[in-house]
């Protein structure tokens, strides 16, 4: 049983569920969930599994959408509009971070630079030597798993707040 779907205004065979399960895995997740539902419904229709199979398939391929959502991660920007900035030691308070977020560092690079320090590191404002530094003005730094400290280590800006720790689950 041969079947296509239109898909960004391209027309795709659907010749089986190997195929289509290929053509998911190529899609974005947006349209995954329209073709997680069509899936099940492939399954059904070609006498393959029963309706409760293809309900479990469906139930199967939205967790793993979902799943993939959280791994793409929100994007924050350190300070909101203030950048990067003396007074952004407080600017993670509130909120909730998850691993695979991204945080964005804006600020000017000849007066400033981001450095991922340890928690020694940031609590004495200070970058150990190996420390990854980062002087773009526009830095993209995605989250691992636990808390993670950055400092700004132009002598005395640390200390007047340039500093913030940031945790994620």
């Amino acid at each position: 049983m041969g079947r296509s779907l239109r898909i960004a205004g391209a027309e795709m065979p659907i010749n089986n569920c190997h195929s289509f399960l290929q053509l998911l895995h190529s899609q974005s997740s947006s349209t995954n969930s329209v073709l997680s539902i069509q899936l099940a419904t492939m399954v059904a229709a070609q006498g393959r599994g029963s309706a409760a199979v293809a309900l479990g398939l469906t139930t199967l391929l939205l967790c793993l959408l979902l799943h993939s959502k959280v791994a793409d991660g929100a994007t924050f920007t350190v300070g909101d509009g203030g950048g990067w900035s003396f007074s952004t030691v407080g600017w993670a308070d509130g909120k909730r971070f998850r691993a695979g977020d991204v945080l964005v560092f804006r600020y000017n690079p000849s007066v400033h630079n981001v450095v991922a320090v340890s928690a020694g590191g940031y609590s004495s404002c200070s970058a150990p030597r190996g420390s990854r530094v980062f002087t773009s003005g526009n830095d993209r730094i995605t989250l691992g798993r636990g808390t993670s400290y950055f400092i700004c280590s132009f002598a005395g800006h640390c200390k007047s707040g340039m500093k913030i720790a940031v945790t994620a689950t």
